[in-house]
């Protein structure tokens, strides 16, 4: 482990088996975007603001104001985040120990709220040095501020999610388990501006970790006023990063303004972020077009409209692959028709009686066909995963997509399995919950439940949720049969897809627990040989997908997004943010 003080940017996506990054739902708004790529230079000092421009020099606008549709914020507390809209929104407005970067070299990170900081030479004590820095109400930050955040996630009475990204440091476990105190937990301010962590093992990658969102710093005399509206209250809250919340009409709009009491407000350009809810992608569309929205992702016909637009220069496109995956997610504690959702032959039947190929090419018009929780777009060392292991229903799509006798066949025997009868399937109704309420998401609903009708002969009904926030606690609360979602990793490597099923793991919203999982995902940080980890996250994978049928895959994300000429240095980070605006800025609009 390097001692020296760590004050440079450094290359952190280095593939180390094992790591545990921050995770985080996907919306259908991100896959909408779906964009993590770097749009221009950054981390440069930006061009002079004129309203005349200058020969020979590259000038900004002088009206810095960026146009984007409206993250479905679920929250806006930090410990409580898990999703990546309300992490984007609240990296914009917060600061962290460090900052997740993309300068067109791949992610880095980046000193932030800490200016430096050092590991012990046993890599079990990592201590990081402030900078001055304050709240937009002029309070000083502090190391406490960053221990309250810590012990807050960690306090179990409070049953935030994220808890166990905590358990590399000593007492932690223990503390948010109810097995140890606050006490013992290894966080400790040993001065206004210096921060102290005690590790239980070596881990070289603390620094990124510590870039979550869950991790920012709070102030708990904000939380204890504001109370129950903490997270979902603007009025009051207080900041320390690049921007501020100005206005916020929850599941419309959100407007962010520069926050000029931030400590590198020098080198933020944009005045204001204008957030607005854009039902149908058509008007979106129609907005872009008209230079009325500045970013955009793209469906259906208008990728091959736009690309051509692109290549003649009307605006800038991304493509590429993308580190996220949709599937779906089956609730095994639904009581609906009798239980029905407890079996995995019955799961793995719903999941099969979709075609995939239909539902990316015809309905949606992008994306790829997935047979794999893990995506194209991650590695194992330096390799694709998906070129070493095959997706696990890979072969059994041959026998059973499309093909309504042998669908029906399985589907029996699971019931069976249960000891229900199998004479009419017609009986059995389950709900499927729907995400997002577009014409487009609704369609697209709709054929996925006459695929499962047509194909197994019970009845799906649809029900449409379109607020994400109320989305995901129906989610966390088991309140829901079957539906779709995704996850996007925030480290190149399969564990970011592995781990979430683990027994009571606060991410696993589908009810499953089983031991054998659970060893076989702890047998894994016993392993040094690369190809042994491959060989157990392909049994892990296989019994996720095939064995147990806990999620059905459907498809693989990809980055596809088109954005206006006069967008400047804003970055999308492949495993962070949707947006990082902080270095963005507007330049030869109109």
């Amino acid at each position: 482990v390097d001692t020296k003080y760590i004050n440079v940017h450094f290359n952190y996506t280095n593939n180390k088996r094992g790591q545990i990054m921050k995770k985080r739902f996907i919306s259908l708004l991100a896959i909408g975007l779906s964009c993590m790529m770097i749009l221009g230079g950054c981390g440069k000092k930006g061009p002079e603001q004129s309203e005349n421009g200058g020969s020979g020099s590259v000038q900004m606008d002088s009206e810095q104001v960026l146009n984007t549709i409206y993250f479905e914020v679920a929250t806006l507390d930090a410990n409580d985040t898990t999703d990546n809209q309300s992490s984007s929104i609240l990296n914009a407005v917060q600061e962290g120990l460090v900052r997740i970067e993309n300068n067109g070299k791949g992610d880095e990170i980046v000193p932030a709220g800490a200016e430096k900081w050092e590991a012990s030479e046993d890599g079990l004590t990592w201590t990081f040095h402030l900078r001055k820095m304050n709240w937009s109400d002029g309070e000083p930050v502090v190391a406490k501020h960053y221990v309250d955040s810590f012990q807050r996630i960690l306090n179990p009475d409070n049953g935030f999610a994220y808890g166990f990204l905590a358990y590399d440091i000593e007492g932690a476990e223990e503390y948010n388990t109810g097995k140890g105190t606050i006490d013992a937990v290894g966080v400790k301010a040993v001065d206004d501006y210096t921060l102290e962590f005690k590790l239980k093992h070596p881990v070289p990658y603390f620094a990124s970790k510590v870039s979550y969102t869950t991790f920012h710093p709070i102030r708990l005399d904000v939380i204890e006023k504001l109370g129950d509206k903490y997270a979902s209250e603007i009025k009051d809250t207080v900041y320390n990063g690049p921007f501020k919340i100005e206005s916020w009409d929850n599941g419309n709009s959100m407007v962010l303004v520069k926050n000029d009491t931030y400590w590198d407000a020098d080198n933020v350009y944009l005045q204001k972020i204008n957030m607005t809810k854009i039902q149908e992608f058509a008007t979106q569309a129609q907005l872009f077009e008209a230079q009325e929205l500045d970013i955009t992702g793209a469906q259906t016909d208008y990728i091959e409209k736009w690309t051509e637009r692109a290549d003649a220069g009307e605006f800038q496109k991304l493509t590429g692959e993308d580190p996220g995956s949709f599937y779906l997610y089956f609730n095994q504690k639904s009581e609906s028709a009798n239980g029905i959702l407890k079996n995995a032959k019955i799961r793995k039947a719903i999941g099969l009686s979709i075609d995939r190929d239909v539902y990316t090419k015809d309905l949606v018009g992008r994306f790829q066909s997935a047979y794999g929780i893990v995506p194209t777009a991650i590695n194992v060392s330096d390799e694709k995963y998906r070129d070493k292991v095959e997706g696990p229903l890979e072969s059994d799509a041959k026998t059973y997509v499309n093909n309504k006798e042998k669908l029906q066949e399985l589907f029996k025997e699971g019931l069976k399995e249960l000891g229900l009868q199998t004479d009419d399937l017609s009986k059995y109704e389950l709900t499927y919950l729907s995400q997002g309420s577009s014409e487009l998401q609704k369609q697209r609903s709709e054929w996925l439940a006459q695929q499962v009708n047509g194909n197994l002969g019970i009845k799906i009904n649809v029900e449409t949720q379109g607020d994400w926030g109320v989305y995901l606690s129906i989610m966390d609360k088991l309140e829901y049969d079957f539906t779709m979602s995704g996850w996007s990793a925030d480290y190149n490597d399969p564990m970011s897809f592995l781990d979430i099923w683990v027994s009571n793991g606060g991410n696993n919203h589908t009810g499953y627990a089983d031991t054998e999982y659970d060893e076989l995902l702890k047998s894994v940080y016993k392993e040094t040989e690369q190809d042994k980890v491959t060989e157990i996250y392909k049994k892990l994978e296989n019994k996720l997908v095939n064995e147990d049928a806990v999620i059905s895959p459907v498809y693989y994300t990809d980055k596809y997004a088109f954005y206006q000429n006069y967008v400047k240095d804003i970055q999308f980070t492949s495993f962070g943010s949707v947006y990082e605006f902080k270095h963005a800025y507007i330049q030869g609009k109109n």
